[in-house]
């Protein structure tokens, strides 16, 4: 074949964060190039498709029977799923001869793919070394980082997101520049490096574009660090719809997409962050931008503004429901009521915000006011989506709060975060096992110790709050697996890749 196979006629393209995904249609999903290879426009052939899959029963379906499987919001056993060619959900069956067709996964369920909303892959390299010189470590760390450095530390952060049943990541990227802080020939070139690496292990990626143009609140502009640093917005958005053009051709649609972050206001002036806002909008993309992470943030942008984040953005149109906010901790209730009213979403971190001492968002509110609730892993000090979610839980317990205060049924609010919420505010197909959406998913070790003797109706409680990352044993997406009992096809040379990069970084 050479070129990407057409979506059915009711679909609607995911690519920039269209909004199908807010309206719950239904779409195909694009064809997978093997891991390892250069990116290429075309998906594999139709038997090299179905002989990746691992699943022998013929050359036009794939099919999966697990114990038990996590669809319409509850288990079901006996129950097979299957996904066509092009590793899209095509129907769940009961029927004896589909059951004895699909591959079985004797002692496993199958849940939806998590998404992450929120990572720093180039902070990976920075695991360990933050705690006591946090500063001194980014310092090194910018400038000794290579082009081939950030490409290997990539590909381990996105390896550890599949291990823990990552299958879709939104990767806020600003690290622009050299080491030096002078420009690359290729402007695009570590944004290129990001989604090769996502690539190569098989996760699917919208890159976050982002623009960072000053130090701080009332900064000159180019104060930020060199590495970061854009030289306008306008020259931003040139550079950003260059490699939107490339990598909606290289690439199947919901496999690799492009969307916009601001790193925050405080980062980007007002007029900078309304330019390239204006271009998100028209290329109808996801805008992510860190807002109200500390007192001190609202305080400097009263100062220099008149308003808080929330409410400068919003009085400036620009808080809608392809706006994502991250962190948000610091918010009041008006600002909450903003968010809420214009469907926004929020993507709290709270390994990464707990690690800072930063807070807890009041997500209860938030999710109450019509805001949806998504995790991220930002600095990706530890990478566990699950333990993101019941670590937000409990601290919103230890605020006096009863129990299950993010909702009546917490677990399932919860994994709903992790997964269809994620998904909506990158603008992705995954979120949800159904008929139309990609066979992204991953399966739970039934007889792990740690959730071992779970009953269905207490099984994804038990996954939310209990599971260790070792239960997780397989992850697919769309329909091609990509982890087999715990490891990664390439995982032995991604592995000894990034410890050569470590030891170059921080060795003598």
């Amino acid at each position: 074949m050479d070129r990407k196979p057409n979506p059915p006629r009711d679909s609607r393209d995911f690519r920039g964060g269209r909004d199908e995904r807010d309206r719950r249609d239904q779409r195909s999903g694009g064809g997978r190039p093997s891991p390892g290879s250069r990116p290429a426009p075309a998906p594999a052939p139709v038997p090299a498709a179905v002989a990746k899959s691992g699943v022998p029963h013929g050359a036009t379906e794939s099919g999966w029977l697990p114990d038990c499987v996590y669809t319409g919001g509850n288990f079901e056993t006996g129950l097979a799923f299957f996904a066509d060619t092009l590793g899209r959900l095509t129907r769940f069956s009961r029927e004896p001869a589909d059951l004895a067709m699909a591959r079985r996964l004797d002692g496993q369920a199958a849940l939806p793919g998590l998404v992450n909303t929120h990572s720093h892959a180039f902070q990976r390299a920075l695991r360990g070394r933050t705690e006591p010189r946090g500063r001194e470590a980014l310092e090194r760390l910018l400038v000794r980082m290579t082009g081939e450095d950030v490409f290997d530390t990539a590909r381990i952060t996105f390896l550890e997101m599949l291990l823990s049943g990552v299958t879709c990541v939104g990767e806020f990227h600003y690290l622009h520049h050299q080491p030096d802080g002078s420009p690359w020939p290729d402007a695009n070139h570590l944004s290129r490096e990001i989604i090769r690496a996502a690539h190569d292990v098989g996760i699917r990626i919208a890159l976050l574009k982002v623009a960072y143009a000053r130090g701080d609140f009332r900064g000159d502009a180019g104060s930020a660090p060199a590495r970061f640093r854009l030289a306008s917005a306008e020259q931003f958005v040139r550079e950003t719809e260059v490699l939107r053009v490339a990598v909606e051709k290289d690439f199947p649609a919901d496999e690799a997409w492009l969307g916009i972050g601001a790193h925050s206001l405080a980062t980007m002036p007002l007029d900078a962050f309304k330019s390239i806002a204006a271009y998100a909008r028209t290329q109808r993309m996801r805008l992510h931008a860190h807002v109200s992470t500390t007192a001190e943030e609202n305080a400097a942008c009263l100062a220099e503004y008149g308003r808080t984040p929330v409410a400068l953005l919003a009085e400036h149109g620009l808080v809608d429901k392809r706006f994502t906010a991250i962190d948000a901790i610091h918010l009041g209730e008006d600002e909450v009521k903003l968010l809420g009213s214009a469907r926004a979403a929020v993507c709290v971190c709270p390994i990464a915000e707990h690690s800072l001492g930063l807070g807890v968002a009041p997500v209860e509110k938030l999710a109450a006011a019509g805001a949806g609730i998504s995790f991220g892993s930002d600095r990706n000090l530890q990478i566990d989506l699950l333990k993101d979610a019941r670590m937000l839980e409990y601290s919103l317990r230890t605020r006096g709060q009863p129990r299950s205060t993010f909702a009546a049924d917490a677990a399932t609010a919860l994994f709903q975060a992790a997964t269809f919420t994620g998904a909506r505010s990158l603008g992705a197909t995954g979120g949800a096992l159904e008929v139309g959406r990609p066979a992204d998913f991953f399966t739970v070790n039934l007889s792990d110790p740690s959730i071992a003797g779970s009953e269905p109706d207490a099984l994804l409680a038990n996954i939310v709050f209990a599971a260790e990352r070792r239960a997780i044993r397989d992850v697919w997406v769309g329909a091609r697996q990509r982890i087999a009992n715990g490891r990664h096809a390439l995982q032995g040379p991604m592995v000894g890749r990034f410890i050569d990069a470590q030891r170059r970084i921080w060795g003598p």
